[in-house]
């Protein structure tokens, strides 16, 4: 039977003992950040509208609000302090800024919404071009979030004339690599996100084929296929990896593919043609961080923030070649 995968929201429950946010070591300062997982779930564009939405997101690290608040959020517009999101465009002209409502929940501080300065009316839709989000504690900039919108053309005679929109950027750019606890018996699984910018409906599935190769010898080590029902949107797409060749209930353990040192890819194709290839290493028995996750090479206003289960673990972005 082929397989479906949809992207889901997650709940309060497992974003505080799973959600990837901000991994810290107690040699490392603890710097201010948002969930680069949660922002890919969080951050869309209208496909009819244009208009920019965020739902909740999840930070680290935040400093304490300048003023002390009287609600039940510590950062709280009215009463309390400032956390907001400066919607700009690539030459640093502001559009729209959005001010959270926010309250601290263990090591994470959950941004659950916000107002509008201006109100919901003066968020104007986007066209073709790049923007990028900017965080703000206590009116100092703390991360900012790149993307970009594109135009497609509305092919469905049953909708609204009109531009269609699109947001590209992160989603389509990293996989990522992640096994339960980080412990060796584990699954091997790799994610990405796939659309659909068609600009019709599709009633069929698309079929997808994933290898692990090893870049030395070109040997497959793992693989995954199935298909995916794709809607105009970014969905979460989780891939579990077999050995190469075996049946569809065997799956490919951590401890099995880390225990050889070398250069590796996920290669990923999409209705038969090349989707992507994310190329990491194997170093030591532990896939190396590379690009925007390597903290001390990085500006902390961009870095990947990642951390599992309060730091315990560790998820591995992959930057698509």
């Amino acid at each position: 039977m082929q397989r479906k995968i949809f992207s889901a929201t997650l709940l309060l429950v497992s974003v505080i003992s799973l959600m990837p946010v901000q991994a810290q070591s107690p040699e490392t300062p603890c710097v201010p950040g948002i969930s680069f997982w949660n922002l890919l779930d969080s951050v869309s564009v209208g496909y009819v509208s244009g208009r920019l939405s965020i739902d909740r997101v999840y930070a680290p690290c935040l400093p304490a609000p300048a003023k002390q608040s009287t609600s039940n959020y510590a950062y709280d517009p009215d009463v309390g302090g400032k956390l907001t999101t400066v919607l700009k465009t690539a030459d640093g002209k502001a559009l729209s800024t959005y001010v959270w409502y926010a309250s601290q929940i263990g090591s994470l501080w959950e941004l659950s919404r916000y107002k509008i300065i201006g109100g919901h009316q003066s968020v104007q839709p986007l066209t073709a071009g790049s923007y990028v989000l900017e965080f703000a504690a206590n009116d100092k900039p703390f991360y900012r979030f790149p993307f970009t919108v594109t135009e497609g053309k509305n092919e469905d005679p049953y909708q609204p004339a009109g531009a269609r929109y699109f947001v590209e950027g992160a989603w389509n750019e990293y996989g990522n690599i992640f096994y339960q606890r980080n412990a060796p018996e584990s699954v091997l699984k790799f994610t990405t996100w796939v659309q659909d910018k068609s600009g019709k409906p599709t009633t069929t599935l698309t079929p997808y084929d994933l290898k692990l190769v090893s870049l030395k010898d070109g040997k497959v080590v793992g693989e995954d296929s199935g298909a995916y029902k794709l809607e105009p949107r970014w969905q979460k797409a989780d891939m579990l990896l077999r050995p190469a060749g075996a049946d569809k209930n065997t799956y490919l353990r951590a401890g099995d593919f880390l225990k050889t040192d070398g250069r590796y890819a996920f290669r990923l194709t999409l209705d038969g043609k090349p989707y992507g290839t994310y190329p990491f290493e194997v170093k030591g028995g532990r896939i190396q961080l590379q690009g925007r996750q390597i903290r001390e090479k990085t500006d902390p206003m961009i870095a990947i923030v990642d951390y599992l289960s309060g730091g315990r673990y560790t998820s591995w972005w992959i930057k698509k070649e």
